[in-house]
């Protein structure tokens, strides 16, 4: 069996399957990079006009003040379920969008060296495919429940779940035509215990990107993203070679009478 990689041997395998290929890098990730960047300007030009009109417009500088001394009136009791509503389908199709891009980078990652995914820009959308749709979507209002009960208990067992659920949508890639989605959630769970740390001590030490992403307008992200991707996927992977779980819980299968969902 391959050593256990560390942290920075798993970012260099990253940086290594995207070395020469940022034509592919961005096809699989253009829309999650380009997003930000739109979101950027948006957010500079409002600023931008938000800050003009404060400085100049008395009128408009009267009415801001006012507002922030009025008391806060809720509005959402007419339209807070058509909010929710929205919230909630537009997070489905990101993690839709996220996760198709997520089994792409895994499926690159695990290529010979050299070798590049065909069709990256299909590729990055197979979590809307007949083979991925539905189980995504069951795994996401899953996940969403047992992180919302963690939050409404504490904010600390709300992290935990988060973080011990994060690889599940990667375990389906890999399992999910062979165990059911409570399994999925489980083997997620057992997977990540020892680990939530390391997750955690991994994403921070791409602090330095998140920074440089918002001084370039999102400009940096065309590189970070297809990295980030892979480098998650190398994490999850180390993972996935290493654990006895997997074959475990295939055994517990292949046992029961009948499969669990």
């Amino acid at each position: 069996m391959d050593p256990f990689l560390t942290r920075p041997q798993i970012k260099k395998a990253a940086r290594n399957t995207m070395k020469g290929h940022f034509g592919t890098a961005f096809a699989l990730t253009w829309l999650q990079s380009i997003g930000v960047i739109v979101l950027m300007v948006i957010i500079g030009i409002s600023v931008a006009i938000f800050g003009y009109l404060f400085q100049t417009d008395a009128s408009f500088h009267a009415s801001i003040t006012e507002l922030f001394k009025t008391p806060k009136v809720s509005v959402t009791r007419n339209y807070g379920g058509a909010n929710s509503t929205v919230s909630f389908g537009s997070s489905l199709i990101s993690t839709l969008i996220a996760t198709g891009i997520s089994f792409s980078s895994l499926e690159w990652l695990r290529l010979p060296k050299g070798e590049v995914i065909e069709r990256p820009f299909v590729k990055a959308f197979q979590g809307f495919t007949f083979k991925y749709l539905l189980g995504v979507i069951v795994l996401y209002f899953l996940t969403a429940i047992i992180q919302s009960i963690g939050y409404f208990l504490l904010v600390i067992p709300g992290i935990l779940a988060t973080y011990g659920l994060r690889i599940v949508y990667l375990l389906y890639h890999d399992q999910g035509d062979k165990i059911g989605y409570f399994k999925l959630i489980r083997l997620s769970w057992e997977m990540m215990r020892g680990h939530k740390f390391d997750l955690f001590i991994f994403e921070l030490s791409f602090f330095w990107w998140y920074l440089g992403i918002v001084i370039t307008g999102g400009l940096l992200g065309l590189y970070f993203y297809p990295y980030h991707n892979l480098a998650f996927a190398g994490f999850y992977d180390n993972l996935y070679r290493h654990s006895d779980l997997i074959e475990q819980t295939q055994e517990e299968v292949a046992d029961d009478d009948f499969p669990e969902y």
